[in-house]
């Protein structure tokens, strides 16, 4: 098997993953926590497609390293890891973001909705008790675009007829009742577990992408140096100690030779 062939297949595995992606970005809806999360999840769900691409082509070019080509295509995704991974490092806040607005807007959704319910069944209720016969009762509940009535409904003695609707109505009420009992609470601790799920799924694969990215002009990834950076105030701080006790030995055998 030719080497180039797992550049090539890295190639078709990252014009494969922006396909799929660039599909959830349409229509464009920046400020919507729904476009948000959508986006979100299709970025975080295809993201085995550039790591395969970009383990293809680390591996094409140390199976050919004097390949120019490869080299090349190596420099290439190595900047689009960078890339990468600080995108997947601003997609936590932006997760969590997204989904406490996202339970925010559905919450404050259901309350509207029921609501809206529960002031038409207070209309229609009003309009019962207030017509003065059953064909008034109809024309009420037209202007107020309330359930039909039907014309045998309409030939019952009035009250009868307003009996029975507020017997329906009662039910409503019940189903308007459950309806609110269901409704999620607004604490966001509710959500945590999921907000933590998705933050390290997040950070690992920053990680990951940071695992082969490098800077223009570095030889080392992103990864190695954080390390490194990490490692020198250590090292300076074992050397400054370890001067400090030299110093300190110094002085208690000169001290130990006066006496």
């Amino acid at each position: 098997m030719p080497i180039r062939s797992f550049s090539r297949l890295a190639l078709a595995l990252g014009v494969l993953y922006f396909t799929v992606v660039a599909g959830n970005f349409f229509p464009l809806q920046p400020l919507e926590p729904l476009w948000q999360g959508q986006v979100i999840t299709a970025l975080v769900n295809n993201a085995t497609l550039p790591l395969m691409a970009l383990a293809m082509v680390q591996l094409s070019v140390l199976l050919d390293p004097d390949d120019p080509r490869l080299v090349r295509r190596h420099e290439l995704f190595c900047r689009l890891a960078c890339a990468a991974a600080l995108g997947f490092l601003l997609l936590v806040p932006l997760q969590v973001h997204s989904e406490l607005r996202q339970q925010r807007a559905t919450v404050s959704n259901q309350v509207n909705r029921i609501s809206q319910a529960e002031k038409r069944l207070a209309n229609l209720r009003l309009a019962t008790d207030q017509a003065s016969s059953s064909a008034d009762l109809g024309a009420r509940f037209r202007r107020l675009n309330g359930p039909p009535i039907s014309p045998a409904d309409l030939a019952e003695p009035l009250p009868q007829l307003r009996a029975r609707l507020a017997f329906l109505f009662d039910q409503a009420q019940g189903e308007i009742n459950r309806d609110r009992s269901t409704l999620p609470p607004r604490n966001p601790l509710r959500l945590l577990p999921r907000l933590l799920r998705g933050s390290i799924i997040c950070l690992a694969l920053a990680f990951a992408f940071a695992s082969f990215a490098h800077w223009p002009g570095s030889e080392i990834t992103l990864v190695e140096e954080l390390q490194l950076r990490f490692q020198a105030p250590q090292s300076k701080r074992l050397k400054r100690d370890l001067g400090v006790s030299q110093a300190e030995y110094i002085r208690q055998l000169h001290g130990e030779e006066e006496s």
